[in-house]
């Protein structure tokens, strides 16, 4: 299924629970391309961006992936946890995405209420493979303070190595696809091409 089918379908599912949805002096506030909540791009500006980034980097030869961070469990989240809570993970989230992209020309978007995506310039599949479970372990370490006292989360992660000239959706879609993986095969990880090719080799 294309990536923004998909979140056609996840749409419907945040409009029918209310999922970490920004307030109306969030919304009036906000810029038209920025996520109100963590100030990222937003879908629609992702989907702006993104493929004259990646025509970039394959015109200069510069390696790039697309990956999609998923925060795991995020509807038990928001059964748990007070609306204040969830949105310190997402944005405690967001800066730990931000401050390892720093001086990079990395390009960063909140795809969904627990969704992130990442445009990876300069790291091939390894390389980006690797970036990412740094990333996941750092997440995984974060702690955060409710009434019943400190609890952690995890993501989900899924890389696609950028190979040629596709429709940018198309290189979203192999993320997602490799996300579906990580959370098939329990959660907590990170799966790409990468991880795919090593565990063939045994």
């Amino acid at each position: 299924m294309p990536y923004l089918q998909s979140q056609h379908f996840r749409e419907t599912e945040r409009l029918t629970y209310g999922w970490a949805a920004p307030s109306p002096v969030q919304m009036e506030g906000a810029s038209l391309t920025a996520d109100p909540l963590t100030g990222f791009a937003n879908l629609k500006e992702f989907y702006r961006v993104g493929p004259s980034l990646v025509g970039t980097c394959l015109s200069e030869g510069t390696t790039c992936a697309t990956a999609i961070v998923d925060i795991d469990y995020f509807r038990r989240l928001n059964d748990t946890h007070c609306e204040e809570t969830v949105a310190e993970v997402l944005k405690a989230t967001a800066a730990r995405l931000e401050a390892a992209c720093k001086g990079g020309r990395h390009l960063l978007a909140r795809l969904d209420d627990e969704e992130f995506g990442l445009l990876l310039v300069g790291l091939d599949g390894e390389a980006a493979t690797d970036f990412c479970e740094t990333l996941r372990l750092e997440i995984a370490g974060m702690r955060f303070s409710s009434g019943d006292g400190e609890f952690s989360i995890t993501v989900s992660i899924g890389l696609a190595e950028v190979c040629g000239p596709e429709t940018f959706d198309n290189y979203l879609n192999a993320a997602e696809q490799f996300l579906f993986m990580a959370k098939s095969y329990g959660r907590n990880q990170v799966f790409s091409d990468y991880t795919i090719v090593l565990q063939a080799a045994g």
